[in-house]
């Protein structure tokens, strides 16, 4: 069954979250105002990658974040562009990223070494 993922505006707060029934979650968020939403058949993998992109601005206990207007945009082209097929993130960011470079370099420095320059220089002495 087709389930609906939502961005909706409640004056300066966001819900951002999913439903069988779009026009009842209206109904249960007014005065809230629909933004964005976007149909699919696995809404799970897309909310929890929203919902893990805007955790900092996430009101505690609640499924309202306070966003900027870059967020809202970025949030509305992933449902409305190509939602389906753009939820997925980097496997590697940050820190995690750079020491990931750092040892691939490194372990390409030692074959290069290893397997060219080494038999190279053993046939000369």
């Amino acid at each position: 069954m087709a389930s609906y993922v939502y961005l909706i505006r409640n004056g300066d707060l966001y819900n951002i979250g999913f439903t069988n029934n779009l026009e009842r979650t209206r109904i249960d968020l007014r005065p809230g105002e629909l933004v964005s939403f976007l149909i699919t058949e696995k809404p799970e993998p897309l909310i929890r990658n929203l919902r893990k992109i805007y955790v900092d601005n996430r009101l505690p206990g609640s499924d309202y974040y306070r966003l900027a207007n870059s967020q809202v945009n970025e949030c509305r082209s992933l449902l409305e562009v190509d939602g389906v097929n753009n939820y997925f993130q980097p496997f590697f960011k940050g820190p995690t990223l750079f020491i990931f470079f750092i040892s691939t370099w490194l372990l390409l420095t030692y074959m290069i070494i290893e397997f060219a320059v080494e038999p190279i220089l053993t046939r000369f002495s």
